[in-house]
């Protein structure tokens, strides 16, 4: 049985460093020599690297080669140990760096898989369950009973990804392991990849030198250049900077950190704007259209309270218009120390039919833990596309364990309120989806 486990990649101040000798002679001289004479200088693959990844995110890592990539992947992968820093991985990880790596030549392709997945913590029960799918994937026919040492490298690349793509990473990390085997393989495990990463459980971390690829897959990116941090953020921003420099010999770090923070600027500048739309809304609070079909759950460590609906500059409204931005609050106080929360809500209509609903653990926000008598605001912000009617909303706060859940508290029918919107753009149904009509005469 395999339990839950809260996962994130943590990063600080991580280096790696080597010393480099102009000959063998200089090595010899330093190591048999009673002086503290040096004969080496010191290089950096990596100088004070710091970052936070949290379960679910997908995050590329762009530089040039020489830039400390790799390095940075095998650190967090437990292949290579930093010289300075420290790293916190909570999770299992699944790593395809150099694929079919640990196998043995002498045994064959399915004694490889078997010997593999007794060496990452599997029965063979549980290996037998997987065995079908990793050979159906690595596509390489009678080839899975002759000894490895016959097998192309591409053959290797196909065996070793199929068997890492099937063994249930928690962590998954790929530095271009797909640049070897044919485009038709490549293609299959970029797809394979790519459903993984539209998974909220699975924490993705991925080297390329493809800009495509990490706007593709990614939600976030980071770029190192010559060993160090220089920016952190969406992966179209990142990806501008980064091919921006990349046919540069000599870049100014300083100025690419300045332009960055110019556009992340500019794009505050635009959101602010764009939200101060909202003080224009005609939403208000009707004080006798409260719900009377409250449900509440029994309190098990936390108590939510204050639930509201507000516009964005703070008014709390239950009639509401269509195609406005809000936020959902409520506040939380816990009873007793936690780890693994996670906050919920739900929206459904006046006949009880489920309309929406979302939830997240407070990881995504760097909180570990929280501690007894600890308050916390929840704030969901949402687009209203309802139609005109009557809703609710439902809130909660769960906790996980071992892999059950338990809810610590939860309203049902928390708050009610309204939709209304002009006449002449009414639309049938619950939601309005924005629909434009085209008409073109052709004949």
């Amino acid at each position: 049985m395999r339990f839950f486990i809260f996962m994130s990649i943590t990063l600080t101040n991580i280096s790696k460093q080597y010393k480099l000798y102009k000959s063998q002679n200089d090595r010899l001289k330093e190591s048999l020599s009673f002086s503290k004479k040096k004969y080496h200088k010191i290089f950096y693959a990596l100088k004070n690297i710091s970052f936070t990844i949290n379960k679910g995110e997908v995050v590329g890592i762009l530089g040039k080669n020489g830039s400390g990539k790799s390095t940075l992947l095998k650190i967090i992968a437990g292949v290579l140990t930093q010289s300075n820093g420290n790293v916190k991985v909570n999770g299992k990880i699944t790593a395809l760096l150099e694929l079919g790596a640990g196998f043995n030549p002498e045994l064959t392709g399915l004694e490889n898989l078997y010997l593999s997945g007794s060496i990452s913590g599997f029965s063979r029960i549980e290996i037998d369950k997987k065995i079908d799918d990793i050979i159906d994937f690595a596509d390489i026919d009678e080839f899975i009973n002759q000894p490895l040492k016959t097998y192309s490298s591409g053959m290797k690349a196909r065996l070793g990804f199929a068997f890492a793509i099937n063994s249930e990473p928690e962590i998954l990390i790929v530095d271009e392991a797909l640049s070897v085997g044919d485009a038709a393989f490549a293609r299959k495990c970029y797809a394979k990849i790519e459903d993984m990463c539209k998974s909220k459980e699975i924490t993705v971390l991925f080297v390329s030198h493809s800009d495509g690829i990490i706007k593709q897959l990614c939600n976030r990116a980071i770029m190192l250049h010559n060993g160090q941090f220089i920016v952190d953020g969406d992966p179209k921003d990142v990806v501008n900077i980064y091919n921006k420099t990349i046919n540069s010999k000599n870049i100014d770090l300083k100025k690419i950190k300045d332009e960055f923070t110019n556009i992340i600027n500019n794009k505050n500048k635009i959101d602010i704007l764009n939200n101060s739309v909202e003080k224009k809304d005609n939403s208000f609070f009707n004080k006798n259209f409260i719900s009377k079909s409250i449900i509440e759950y029994p309190e098990l460590g936390a108590k939510i309270s204050d639930v509201r609906l507000t516009t964005f500059d703070n008014k709390k409204v239950n009639i509401i218009e269509q195609n406005k931005n809000y936020f959902y609050k409520y506040k939380v106080t816990f009873l007793e120390d936690f780890e693994n929360i996670r906050f919920a809500m739900q929206i459904k209509s006046k006949t009880g039919i489920h309309i929406s609903g979302k939830s997240s653990f407070i990881d995504t926000k760097n909180i570990e833990k929280v501690n007894k008598n600890d308050i916390y605001e929840v704030s969901w912000m949402f687009k209203n596309i309802l139609n005109e009617g009557e809703y609710l909303f439902n809130c909660a706060v769960n906790n996980t364990k071992y892999g059950e859940k338990t809810i610590l508290h939860r309203v049902l029918d928390a708050y009610l309120f309204k939709v209304i919107q002009p006449k002449e753009n009414k639309s049938n149904g619950l939601v309005d989806f924005g629909y434009q009509l085209e008409i073109e005469k052709i004949v």
